[in-house]
């Protein structure tokens, strides 16, 4: 059994065929998904060596979208800025009320994105610390 992990690499076979993993193009299934896998590889003492930390995600979501102080997870962050929400007036309790399938497949999409948008920031912000 392998002692570490990047949980990158399990993104990168998501995106691969999303439905086959979770069922369907649905972000609130695939971080159910991640979090169970995250908790599976703690339990067994395998290390996440994911760079950057997938941890920083929620915020980075959140401050490239000026969310203010939201708490709702990245998955509705990126499922409601998909919807074409504005961050700052988004109403939690029903927000979400009527959403497409078209529209889950397009967070799905937007949520890869963001991912490689989120791991080159991040990856090119500590090459900047390093070299200081």
């Amino acid at each position: 059994m392998n002692e570490s992990y990047s949980i990158y690499d399990l993104l990168e076979q998501i995106q691969k065929r999303p439905a086959m993993y979770v069922g369907s193009y649905d972000l609130d299934r695939i971080f159910l998904y991640l979090a169970g896998y995250q908790h599976a590889m703690i339990d067994q003492g395998v290390r996440d060596e994911s760079t950057p930390d997938f941890a920083g995600f929620h915020e980075f979501v959140r401050d490239k979208f000026q969310f203010p102080g939201s708490s709702m997870g990245w998955p509705n962050l990126i499922l409601a800025i998909t919807m074409g929400l504005n961050p700052r007036e988004v109403t939690w309790g029903n927000y979400n009320q009527g959403v497409t399938p078209e529209l889950h497949k397009e967070s799905v999409l937007e949520f890869f994105r963001l991912i490689d948008e989120y791991r080159c920031t991040e990856v090119n912000k500590s090459k900047g610390t390093e070299t200081q």
